[in-house]
């Protein structure tokens, strides 16, 4: 089989979207009242088994999917099949697959559903909410139609980008450097609740440096910068 480690630093953009539930937190802290043990029950339960199903999900791709040419193959297609591990895997292969887009469709739409409520002052329930909910809907809807429409094959490239440069700045550069400012900023407020992640500074600061990081490098990989230095040092 094929082993190339040092790729593993390329595939952290898709391991970041595999993992983007923070878009919905601020729903299940308002749904859960602020409830901190609850909210982390809720966070730490739901990422786990996301997590439990995506090794699962990639052991038996890995598992089955064996050779030379392994670019090549759509993994997804050919257990579907039922070539390999019989019509039954490949049944569970396709429900798998299902369940994961509609389960990520309802949690963007919950999040951006929010994201828009609150960029437009718009009440989440009531009258008002009903009025206005068709065009939140338009707005949560329309924009991604559109440029699936327009170009059928950014998904891959929308993958790679939004996981190096969107997700990383929104869900672990931005949040981070809130909750700093809100903590240990020159205008410090008395915090509500207790912090859900413990080690303070170090913790905070950890998140938005790994994600600095990464953006770092992907973004010069992308413009060659690591290509062009390899033929600096080479000639």
């Amino acid at each position: 089989i094929n082993q190339h480690p040092s790729e593993v630093v390329n595939a952290f953009p898709i391991l970041f979207l595999s993992m983007v539930y923070h878009n919905i937190v601020p729903t299940i802290v308002t749904q859960l009242e602020g409830d901190r043990s609850k909210i982390i029950r809720a966070i730490i339960g739901g990422t786990s088994s996301v997590f439990v199903m995506l090794l699962v999900w990639n052991a038996v791709i890995l598992g089955n999917v064996v050779g030379s040419n392994v670019e090549q193959i759509n993994p997804v297609a050919l257990l579907q099949s039922g070539e390999f591990g019989g019509p039954a895997l490949g049944s569970l292969v396709t429900i798998f697959s299902e369940l994961a887009l509609v389960t990520s469709v309802i949690g963007f739409v919950y999040g951006l559903t929010d994201s828009l409520t609150d960029v437009a002052g718009i009440a989440n329930e009531g009258p008002e909410y009903e009025t206005y909910k068709p065009l939140v809907f338009a707005g949560v809807f329309l924009p991604p139609l559109a440029l699936s429409i327009a170009n059928p094959d950014i998904f891959f490239d929308a993958l790679d980008y939004g996981g190096a440069f969107g997700v990383s700045t929104l869900f672990l550069v931005l949040p981070s450097i809130m909750a700093w400012k809100e903590r240990y900023g020159e205008e410090q407020k008395p915090v509500i609740t207790k912090p859900l992640v413990p080690l303070g500074k170090i913790s905070l600061a950890s998140m938005w440096k790994a994600a600095a990081t990464l953006i770092f490098e992907q973004g010069a990989d992308k413009i060659g910068l690591f290509d062009f230095i390899g033929n600096v040092i080479h000639t």
